[in-house]
């Protein structure tokens, strides 16, 4: 995608936060000859109010790009007076049968350029677009507007060259997006671009600063020699706010020679972190590429499970400067293809297996004075006889906490002044086991819990720790609803690290939510007197790794 002036930026802000225009009353939508007179009032609301078959009529796509100035930025914004700018709620309705047939045309579609408009909540059934540029068989062009709920099968876009056409931009539902959202979309296409073009996917083609939610993709995009940003789900995603909840299942992707960037989901994508750009670092979060199958000609470069690679190459580098001579970012959070669940639900599997048993809480054990000497050796090894007991001292306050969520954050507030880990076990237990698929929980040896896990995908804990997790099916399971456990066993670290609770989203935060301040260690009930001493060793050993080059030796 082309590089955008501080002026466009604002101006796709300022224009993506504006409200629709209101209008006089809703305009009903019952035959084909009114949905094509849309274009003799493209400001207005439509509902459809019946289904529609467009076969053997000459489509003309409803709102047509024209670039609102000369300028580079002003030619990414379209003329308000000739694009759709009302909205169109298709209401549950399909249409079918549509044919465009404009090989050198440009924003072709259903919808051949919308802006500021909102479209959706339809099924689009036998389509095929043939176009030079910005085309999809749902919306060609979308600015500042929002397409949902729409449903494509059995699309067909096929793109045309031109001199103009380098960028190309085409998708099942949509072809170019600037300042846009796609949400809730689903797409079953095949996409076909010649030699020497570039983005396309299933859903969307060039998508800047467009977020895309739940949408999934079902296809083929097929690509000849020199073509770049090849996606199951879109071609670029580029400075999106959001790319969540997105799915390609059952995509082939196949490229000629010297074709780069092509990615399970995305293409190419990303941002950069520092604002004054104003193009925000992607963040795929939730998406999964499965059933893929990749086949690129000689010269292939840039292509990912996930994301195919970041905006960069030489060619930018040096004409456009800074920030495009560097790659763009991109963040992958809780993002899988198969080979990676299948690995994934292979080792929490394992998980379960490795640590079977009854574990007690850790650090009521390791901290008792009977260890102490052996807390002191630890320390005295890397910060010497003097600072060892209150270097050791720290070491078991830290995590000898008693109070965590609310009551935790109220004390610590974020935890860049100090705070104290709770690292016993919450709600009641006093013992937990571990039995395969089996987890329960005893006080003073009655039951109080027992269910079932199954797991359910990877997770992180604040970036920083990653592990699984696990639910129960069971309704009643309450705060025993999640496990979240770290890949921890008593053969590789001698304890376990996890926590539980209701909310997924507050497992994976450090210092908010109810769960704040609060990592459950366990200790088997069976542990013997070396495996006391290794878990000393082991938690002095890595807290202070930084400090060994630092301080004199005992």
């Amino acid at each position: 995608m082309k590089k955008l002036s501080c002026i466009l930026l604002v101006l796709v802000m300022m224009l993506g936060a504006m409200a629709l225009a209101e209008t006089t009353g809703v305009i009903e939508i019952g035959t084909v000859e009114e949905l094509a007179a849309i274009n003799d009032n493209l400001s207005g609301n439509y509902v459809l109010t019946a289904d529609l078959d467009l076969a053997g009529v000459e489509w003309k796509s409803i709102g047509a790009y024209a670039p609102s100035g000369e300028s580079a930025e002003e030619q990414e914004i379209p003329a308000a007076e000739t694009a759709f700018t009302g909205s169109f709620d298709g209401q549950g309705h399909t249409i079918s049968n549509l044919v465009i047939n404009q090989p050198e045309g440009w924003a072709q579609g259903l919808f051949g350029c919308v802006s500021n408009a909102k479209v959706g909540n339809f099924t689009l059934e036998n389509a095929t677009v043939d176009a030079q540029m910005m085309s999809a068989d749902v919306v060609g062009y979308a600015y500042c507007s929002t397409v949902s709920n729409v449903t494509l099968v059995n699309g067909r876009v096929n793109a045309h060259w031109g001199e103009a056409s380098a960028e190309g931009m085409y998708g099942g539902i949509v072809g170019a997006g600037m300042g846009s959202m796609v949400e809730n979309c689903t797409a079953q296409a095949d996409i076909t671009l010649p030699d020497g073009t570039a983005n396309a996917g299933i859903v969307g083609g060039g998508l800047e600063m467009t977020s895309v939610v739940g949408c999934t993709a079902t296809g083929t995009v097929t690509a000849g020699n020199d073509c770049y940003g090849l996606g199951g789900v879109s071609g670029c995603g580029f400075a999106a706010e959001q790319f969540t909840d997105c799915t390609a299942d059952n995509v082939v992707i196949t490229a000629g020679d010297n074709c780069f960037w092509i990615g399970g989901v995305t293409g190419y994508a990303g941002g950069y972190a520092d604002e004054q750009y104003g193009m925000p670092v992607t963040v795929f979060t939730n998406c999964v590429a499965k059933n893929m199958t990749v086949n690129a000609g000689a010269n292939a470069d840039g292509i990912g499970d996930i994301v195919g690679a970041g905006f960069y190459n030489e060619q930018v580098a040096q004409s456009m400067g800074a920030p495009f001579d560097q790659p763009t970012q991109f963040e992958l959070v809780n993002c899988t293809t198969d080979s990676a669940k299948a690995d994934d639900t292979a080792a929490a599997a394992q998980l379960l297996e490795d640590v079977k048993g009854t574990y007690v809480a850790l650090f009521p054990i390791i901290t008792d004075p009977a260890y102490d000497q052996i807390w002191l050796d630890h320390c005295a090894a890397v910060v010497g006889d003097e600072m060892a007991p209150a270097v050791a001292q720290a070491l078991k306050d830290a995590c000898n906490g008693t109070i965590y969520g609310q009551e935790a954050i109220d004390v610590y507030g974020d935890g860049s002044n100090g705070a104290q880990f709770d690292c016993l076990f919450i709600n009641g237990v006093d013992q937990i086991t571990f039995d395969g698929a089996v987890i329960s929980g005893t006080l003073a040896g009655e039951t109080v819990f027992s269910h079932e896990y199954a797991y359910v995908s990877p997770l992180s804990l604040g970036g920083m720790m990653n592990g699984y997790l696990y639910e129960t099916a069971d309704a009643d399971a309450g705060e025993f609803k999640y496990f979240f456990m770290m890949p921890d066993t008593p053969a590789s670290t001698y304890h376990l690290e996890f926590r539980y609770g209701s909310d997924v989203d507050a497992l994976t935060e450090y210092a908010t939510g109810p769960y704040a301040y609060w990592l459950a260690a366990g200790f088997t009930v069976d542990a013997d007197q070396t495996m006391t001493e290794n878990v000393i060793g082991l938690f002095c050993d890595e807290n202070l790794a930084e400090m060994a080059g630092e301080q004199p030796a005992a």
